[in-house]
C-alpha cells in the first residue's frame, strides 16, 4: 500500500501545497530548511516512493530547460515613503507575507513603485526581467490612486491589494476591518462604565480607510445606552494639533477617548488631568511597544498572512489582472487590556 502514496496525500499529511512537496523532496533550498525537513519526514512516515522514470524525464527536463521564472512574488510598496518597513505595523504586514509564501516555496522581491525613473512600463518590464508572475501591492495612507497612473500594468499578474485603496478595480483585498476595531472599542469602553466617548482620529488616515474609524464609532453609538446630550461630536485632525484638541476637550468633555494619535495622552496631561482617573484613553491601532495602552491590535502579520493566500490561490489556477469575482477579506483585531481606561 505504500506504494501508492503520492505528493498530493503527503501535502494532504504536512499541511502544504503539492508544489512545497516537489520542493522539499528535491531538497530545494527556495522552501525553508525547517519546513523542508518536516516534509521530507512527513514523506518517509507515509512510506512515500518517488517513481524512478517520472523523477528522471523531470530532472532532465530541469536540467535541460531554463526556468521562465523564479518562484518569487513582488512586494510593492506603493507609499511614498522608501523606508516604509520601518513601521512596526508594515514591517509585521511583510514578516506574515514572507512567512507564509516560504511554507510554498516562493520568495519575495520588493519593489518601490514611487522610486526614481518608475513608469507603467518600467514596472512591467522589472517583474517580468525578474520572473514575477504574483504582485502584492502595499496601500498605505499616502498612496496615490492604483490603477490610475498605471493602467493595464498588472494585467498579465496575480495582484493583491494589502490595505485599501480607492480604485475601482476589481482586484482581491486583505486589509485589516477598522469598522469592526472602532465598534469594538466602543462596546468596551461602554461595557466598563464609561458614558460620554469621543473620536480623536486623523483625517487622512480615516479617509484612506473608507471611514473605517469613524463608522464603526457612529454605528456603535446607535447601540449604545448613551442619550443624544452625551454624544461629543467627533475630531478629526489633519495633523497633530494640540491647540484644535484642547479646544475640542473644553466643548465636548468626553469621559473617555479613542483614538489613533498617541500624542493625545501628552495633550490630555497638558490639560491638568489624569489617565484614567480624569478621562481614559482606547487606542485604535495599537503598536508593539505601546504596552502603557488598552486598545485594538490589528494583527498585521495575519493582514500579510492573508495576502498570501490570495496570491498563491491565484497563482495554482492561473488567474491574472482584474477578477470579477474579487474577494475583500478581513482580519478581525484583539483588545489589548491597559492601564489608560478604567475597569
Amino acid at each position: 500500500m505504500a506504494g501508492k502514496v503520492n505528493m498530493q496525500r503527503v501535502a494532504e499529511v504536512a499541511g502544504v501545497s503539492k508544489s512545497s512537496v516537489s520542493l522539499a523532496l528535491r531538497d530545494d533550498p527556495r522552501l525553508a530548511l525547517a519546513t523542508r525537513r518536516r516534509i521530507q519526514e512527513v514523506a518517509a512516515r507515509l512510506g512515500y516512493r518517488k517513481n524512478p522514470v517520472v523523477a528522471s524525464l523531470m530532472a532532465q527536463l530541469r536540467v535541460s530547460q531554463s526556468p521562465r521564472f523564479h518562484a518569487n512574488v513582488a512586494l510593492v510598496n506603493c507609499s511614498q515613503q522608501r523606508r516604509i518597513y520601518e513601521d512596526p505595523r508594515y514591517a509585521e504586514l511583510r514578516r506574515g507575507l514572507r512567512e507564509r509564501l516560504d511554507l510554498s516555496g516562493y520568495g519575495v522581491d520588493d519593489l518601490w513603485i514611487m522610486d526614481r525613473g518608475m513608469s507603467g512600463p518600467r514596472i512591467r518590464t522589472i517583474l517580468e526581467t525578474r520572473g514575477v508572475r504574483g504582485v502584492v501591492l502595499l496601500a498605505t495612507v499616502d498612496t496615490p490612486p492604483l490603477f490610475t497612473d498605471t493602467p493595464g500594468v498588472f494585467d498579465e499578474f496575480c495582484v493583491v491589494l494589502a490595505g485599501f485603496d480607492r480604485s475601482p478595480v476589481p482586484i482581491h483585498r486583505a486589509a485589516g476591518n477598522p469598522f469592526y476595531a472602532s465598534r469594538r472599542a466602543l462596546e468596551i469602553v461602554i461595557e466598563v462604565g464609561y458614558r460620554r466617548p469621543g473620536l480623536v482620529v486623523n483625517n487622512r488616515m480615516d479617509r484612506a480607510l473608507q471611514r473605517g474609524w469613524s463608522a464603526g464609532f457612529l454605528a456603535g453609538l446607535q447601540d449604545a445606552p448613551v442619550s443624544d446630550v452625551n454624544r461629543p461630536m467627533p475630531l478629526f485632525l489633519d495633523s497633530a494639533n494640540p491647540e484644535s484638541f484642547r479646544f475640542w476637550f473644553e466643548s465636548e468633555r468626553p469621559d473617555v477617548i479613542l483614538t489613533d494619535h498617541a500624542q493625545v495622552m501628552d495633550w490630555v496631561r497638558a490639560l491638568g488631568l489624569q489617565v484614567p482617573e480624569d478621562v481614559g484613553l482606547m487606542h485604535l491601532d495599537l503598536l508593539p511597544e505601546m504596552e502603557n495602552w488598552a486598545g485594538m491590535r490589528q494583527n498585521y502579520a495575519l493582514i500579510g498572512a492573508a495576502a498570501a493566500e490570495l496570491v498563491l490561490s491565484q497563482l495554482s489556477h492561473n488567474e491574472f489582472g482584474a477578477r470579477s469575482d474579487a474577494k475583500l477579506v478581513l482580519t478581525e483585531s484583539e483588545f489589548q487590556p491597559g492601564p489608560t481606561i478604567r475597569y
